[in-house]
């Protein structure tokens, strides 16, 4: 006996990507995204927060 024409393995590829994401999940942020955490802000990064934060007080000016 044959198969039939529409007697096919069902297609896994998402259980595949569920569970690549779980493993992704588990280990923690990419190192990249640490790293980009992790640096500073440097001189420019600096004076704008602190152009930021004075806009936020009301300061306009």
């Amino acid at each position: 006996m044959t198969k039939h024409v529409i007697d096919k393995p069902k297609d896994r590829s998402d259980i595949k990507a569920r569970e690549y994401m779980r493993l992704e999940r588990e280990e923690g942020p990419h190192r990249a995204v640490r790293r980009l955490h992790a640096r500073s802000l440097g001189a420019r990064g600096a004076t704008r927060l602190r152009q930021f934060l004075r806009i936020e007080r009301g300061h306009e000016a």
